[in-house]
C-alpha cells in the first residue's frame, strides 16, 4: 500500500497540535463571503482549502515545495474535509512572495497574511478592491499596511472560549489594540496528550479600498448621462 506523503507532516505540525485554526477560516468564510484566496508564506498549512474553493499557496521553503508536489494526495485530503460542493482548486507557487508573482492583480477576495512579515505590503496588489486582508500583525505587518491610504482597519477577531468572535468597534479602539499587539503571545501548552496550540492571537481584518471600483462606476454614470458609453472590458 502506498504511503500517504502528506499525512504525517500535516498531522504532525497542524492537526495533532490543534494548529489548523479551522474555525477561524470558517468564520471568515461565513462573515465575508470570500471565495478566492491568496496565502503567501503558507508552509504546508492547507486548512484554508477546507473552506475556500480556490486557494493559491506561495512559499519559498523546500519543505513546502516537496509537500505540494503530491497534488493528488493533497486534493484527497481536502475533499475529505471540505465544506463546499464545488471542485477544489489549488495552486502552489514556489517563490519568495516579495518577488513579482505570476498572478493577476486585483483578482482575489482574501489575502492571508499570518506569521510572516511584509506580506500585505508585497501582495496587496493581488487583492480585489473591496477585498479583505487577514493578518495577526506579525513583524508589524498590519501597522505597515495601514500607512497606505488604500487600506483601512475594519475588525478584530479573537478566540474566546471555544469560538472565534468578530469585534467591530471604533477605528480608534481597534487601532489602539493593534498598536499594543506587535509581540507574539505564548501559544503552546502541555496537555494530557502532549503539546498543543492555544490560539491567543489577535487577528485583524483590513479592507482594501474600493476607490478603483467607485471611480469606474462614476465614469460610466457620467458617460451614460451625456449619451456616450464607457466599458471596463478590454477591446
Amino acid at each position: 500500500m502506498r504511503k500517504d506523503n502528506i499525512k504525517d507532516p500535516y498531522r504532525r505540525f497542524y492537526a495533532d497540535l490543534g494548529f489548523e485554526r479551522a474555525d477561524l477560516f470558517a468564520l471568515i468564510k461565513k462573515k465575508y463571503k470570500c471565495n478566492t484566496v491568496l496565502y503567501p508564506g503558507c508552509s504546508i498549512h492547507i486548512t484554508p482549502s477546507f473552506y475556500f474553493q480556490h486557494v493559491v499557496y506561495v512559499d519559498i521553503s523546500e519543505e513546502a515545495r516537496k509537500f505540494f508536489q503530491d497534488t493528488q494526495n493533497i486534493i484527497n485530503r481536502i475533499n475529505s474535509n471540505k465544506n463546499y460542493k464545488q471542485s477544489v482548486y489549488i495552486k502552489f507557487i514556489h517563490n519568495d512572495y516579495s518577488n513579482q508573482l505570476t498572478l493577476r492583480e486585483n483578482n482575489y477576495d482574501l489575502l492571508i497574511a499570518i506569521y510572516a512579515g511584509g506580506i500585505t505590503k508585497s501582495c496587496k496588489k493581488y487583492i480585489k478592491p473591496g477585498g479583505i486582508i487577514l493578518t495577526n500583525n506579525h513583524h508589524n505587518d498590519a501597522q505597515d499596511a495601514l500607512q497606505d491610504s488604500d487600506v483601512r482597519l475594519e475588525a478584530l477577531i479573537r478566540r474566546k472560549g471555544r469560538k472565534y468572535q468578530v469585534e467591530e468597534s471604533t477605528g480608534e479602539k481597534l487601532l489602539k489594540t493593534l498598536q499594543n499587539h506587535s509581540i507574539p503571545l505564548k501559544n503552546m501548552r502541555i496537555s494530557n496528550n502532549g503539546m498543543e496550540y492555544v490560539d491567543n492571537e489577535y487577528y485583524f481584518v483590513l479592507r482594501k479600498s474600493r476607490v478603483l471600483v467607485d471611480k469606474l462606476a462614476d465614469a460610466n454614470n457620467e458617460a451614460q448621462g451625456d449619451g456616450s458609453f464607457v466599458s471596463n472590458k478590454k477591446r
